[in-house]
């Protein structure tokens, strides 16, 4: 598998540890990241970055929307990214998430979302124009 350098990650994440902590597993990945603390900083940064491909989000999270309700609508507006949502809720239903969205619970092994965020950045999923394919 070849890791697209061309795909950004956005993680968001309101503990602060493990936003810094998320974003390690990003650079030891192969991948370049951009960090938010809530939903809100999320649609700037998604708003003002084209080469952002993969959103890792926590579903608890401050403000006017939860991780759930952040996927559903970046799913909606930037259908191209890949989205892995993480919790430490058990009780996560399928249906919830968005289409095509990975979930992947707390407390989670590192290489385990490696290996996630390399799978979405392949060059087989990442093309040059940004798409899913």
């Amino acid at each position: 598998m070849i890791v697209s350098d061309a795909c950004g990650v956005l993680v968001v994440e309101a503990d602060p540890f493990l936003r810094l902590a998320a974003m390690g597993l990003v650079e030891d990945a192969g991948l370049s990241g951009y960090a938010a603390a809530h939903s809100a900083n999320a649609f700037t940064v998604l708003t003002s970055n084209n080469d952002i491909g993969i959103m890792f989000t926590n579903i608890e999270m401050p403000g006017s929307l939860n991780g759930l309700e952040l996927s559903k609508i970046v799913r909606r507006r930037w259908p191209h990214i890949a989205i892995i949502v993480a919790s430490g809720a058990s009780n996560v239903a399928a249906n919830s998430l968005p289409t095509g969205t990975t979930f992947i619970a707390k407390p989670y092994q590192p290489e385990t979302v490696i290996a996630f965020l390399k799978e979405a950045a392949s060059s087989d999923r990442w093309d040059a124009a940004h798409r899913v394919i």
